[in-house]
């Protein structure tokens, strides 16, 4: 029996509710209204990295929404699953909606919520973790806004068909051009810079590091958090503020960060090259030192 399971539990690519499963109900609510969270972790040799910092989001931004979050014990439990006999770096995936209910807006207070915990491959040379090489490319200027609102910023929310549409947008530019895009910037309607479609920004000028204030739009990435706790770490003064696209392109190092690739510099934006990555590099450094003290061990 048990042998049986081992056997189940290697191949399961998902768990949904802790069971083996590759579909859900057509009346959760994640599918008709993105009522719901998710997190993306990076895992390699049976680790996963900054769990806890993840863990931590997931239930803050649960409790905002009122959905029941499952215990950390309970998460960790799905992701050993489905990472039986796994060596290969992968992501975790991990989405929690608020559960079934019938058609309509409002919900059953008390419903019980979904959980979903979902493995799928990444590619070593994609992220600069992985690498232990601080990666970088160009930046796309995007069309698509990101939208205002107070009350959902800063959460990884499931509502992301904005950044559906701004990582859309330069597709075919890649297969037009030899530019190699990291990822595409989206301002919102005050045209403030906000963050990529998949990832956190990050300016230096005169030393000093920058990073768009989220009050009012984006998410608040884990690995924008550990960077300004970083730089702090180290004296490189940080500003969190409004910033203009004009202010932005002023700097002298631009670089993007989100929880997979850890961070990447930005070589090229709007036509004007960017050469300097001497803070940027320094806070790599510090950023790969974290890693192992950041490594929760799965096996």
């Amino acid at each position: 029996m048990m042998n049986t399971e081992k056997s189940k539990n290697s191949e399961a690519k998902c768990l949904i509710n802790g069971i083996a499963a590759d579909y859900i109900s057509i009346h959760n609510r994640g599918l008709h209204y993105g009522d719901g969270l998710f997190e993306t972790i990076l895992c390699f040799a049976q680790k996963i990295y900054y769990w806890e910092l993840h863990y931590q989001r997931l239930k803050t931004s649960a409790d905002k929404l009122a959905i029941n979050c499952p215990s950390a014990q309970q998460l960790l439990q799905d992701i050993k699953n489905i990472l039986i006999d796994v060596s290969q770096p992968c992501v975790i995936k991990i989405i929690l909606t608020r559960g079934n209910s019938q058609r309509g807006y409002q919900y059953d207070k008390s419903a019980s919520s979904s959980r979903i915990v979902m493995r799928s491959a990444i590619n070593t040379a994609y992220s600069s973790l992985l690498s232990k090489k601080l990666l970088s490319g160009h930046l796309f200027l995007c069309e698509q806004q990101v939208s205002i609102n107070q009350s959902l910023a800063g959460l990884k929310h499931l509502n992301r068909l904005e950044n559906v549409l701004a990582r859309n947008e330069w597709q075919d530019t890649v297969a037009k051009s030899d530019r190699h895009y990291i990822d595409g910037v989206m301002l919102n309607h005050y045209s403030h810079v906000i963050e990529g479609s998949m990832s956190n920004l990050f300016a230096v000028k005169n030393n000093v590091l920058m990073t768009p204030d989220l009050s009012l739009s984006g998410v608040n990435g884990i690995m924008r958090q550990l960077i300004l706790d970083l730089a702090d770490n180290i004296g490189i003064p940080a500003v969190v503020e409004n910033m203009t696209l004009d202010q932005f392109m002023n700097a002298e190092e631009l670089f993007i960060s989100n929880s997979l690739s850890g961070m990447k510099s930005v070589c090229c934006f709007n036509n004007k090259t960017f050469d300097h990555t001497g803070v940027t590099q320094k806070l790599f450094n510090e950023v790969l030192d974290s890693i192992e003290n950041n490594a929760e061990k799965i096996a």
